[in-house]
């Protein structure tokens, strides 16, 4: 991308935290209707190490910006634009970045664990800008992960461990990156673009990898062991199996126990019939140990339900009742539990039955164990 010098207003703008937060608080202030409101356009600027935890700044204009080792801790980033943005050694960690522009970025020392990059752009790129004297001068865009500022040496400077561990980077575009080293434990690449990234030395234990052509990654099946793919034909042909034990189920709790069955789904892969379960009445559902990533469970009853040690990663439990249910060990990662019931089940003997997460991961649920 071509700049001229008028655009840039000549070198990069160091701004003092006090401007900063201003120009933070003018955002906000414009995203809730508050009078004073002015989006945050910061093109260029250098803001380093400053503290910009919680905050929202959805749609924000930061192309080209010196960031590093500020914070945005939990912050709302959503379709912000940080085109060769310097975001070394900035802390993503819980951040949303969702269809964020983060293209050509530097993520050197970054900490990412948590965040949310759905539809994210992080492909490489090159910005430069024009100077009467010099010609051209490089911004930034030594490629993803790139580090230095120089056209000519995008492998001179690693990914250095970029660690995206439990992030949530569906759809994701990192065509031809460069990801040597990364780390990409427990992260949700579902459809995501890797075509011709570099991914040299590149960790993806416990990874989903649905929706992706596994032989464009070029690397070695040892490094895919424990990942999760898509769903093997056998399990397809165990979709009709799940939708006849759903309507056992439901005419269990019509009949009051006198027909049908709870439906027992243990070991299932229940993603082969992802909208199955919306707007059910599943009294007694066990699924322990099933895979469900991103199934929609919205609005269905489940008082008591049991799924210990089941991979519920992006699962939707929006609206559903889920008084007394079991999720030891379960992995709910990113699961949405927005308007659902999690309050405790009252038994026939008098006691109640609270619900249970013991041992379970809860990153990007917005779910804290002590306010449950």
């Amino acid at each position: 991308m071509l700049l001229d010098r008028s655009a840039l207003d000549g070198e990069a703008l160091p701004l003092e935290a006090a401007v900063f937060e201003r120009m933070v608080k003018a955002h906000e202030d414009l995203i809730t209707g508050r009078s004073g409101g002015a989006r945050l356009i910061a093109r260029f600027i250098i803001a380093q190490n400053f503290r910009c935890d919680r905050r929202n700044l959805a749609d924000c204009d930061m192309t080209g910006s010196v960031l590093e080792g500020t914070t945005f801790v939990g912050t709302n980033l959503q379709r912000a634009a940080l085109y060769c943005a310097d975001l070394t050694r900035c802390d993503f960690r819980g951040a949303r970045l969702d269809r964020a522009d983060l293209r050509g970025s530097t993520f050197v020392g970054a900490k990412m664990e948590g965040s949310i990059l759905d539809e994210a752009d992080m492909r490489p790129a090159t910005l430069c800008a024009a100077d009467d004297v010099l010609g051209l001068r490089w911004r930034a865009g030594a490629g993803f992960g790139g580090g230095g500022l120089s056209p000519g040496n995008p492998d001179m400077v690693e990914a250095f461990a970029v660690n995206f561990s439990n992030c949530s980077m569906r759809g994701v575009r990192l065509r031809n990156a460069n990801l040597k080293n990364a780390i990409f434990t427990d992260a949700n690449l579902d459809g995501a673009d890797l075509y011709g990234a570099r991914l040299d030395g590149a960790t993806f234990r416990g990874a989903i990898l649905t929706n992706i052509d596994l032989d464009d990654l070029r690397i070695p099946a040892a490094a895919l062991e424990g990942c999760v793919t898509d769903p093997t034909p056998e399990a397809a042909r165990r979709s009709d199996m799940i939708r006849q034990e759903l309507s056992l189920a439901e005419e269990w709790v019509r009949t009051n126990g006198r027909h049908g069955r709870p439906a027992n789904l243990d070991e299932f892969d229940l993603r082969v019939a992802p909208t199955a379960f919306q707007k059910r009445e599943l009294v007694g559902f066990s699924a322990r140990r099933c895979m469900a990533i991103g199934v929609d469970f919205s609005e269905t009853r489940f008082p008591g339900a049991n799924f210990d040690g089941a991979d519920l990663r992006g699962a939707v439990f929006r609206d559903a009742d889920l008084r007394g249910a079991s999720f030891r060990g379960a992995n709910l990662m990113h699961a949405n539990f927005l308007g659902a019931n999690l309050g405790a089940l009252p038994l026939r003997d008098g006691r109640k039955r609270g619900v249970q997460f013991d041992g379970a991961k809860l990153d990007g649920t917005g779910m804290r164990l002590e306010l449950i």
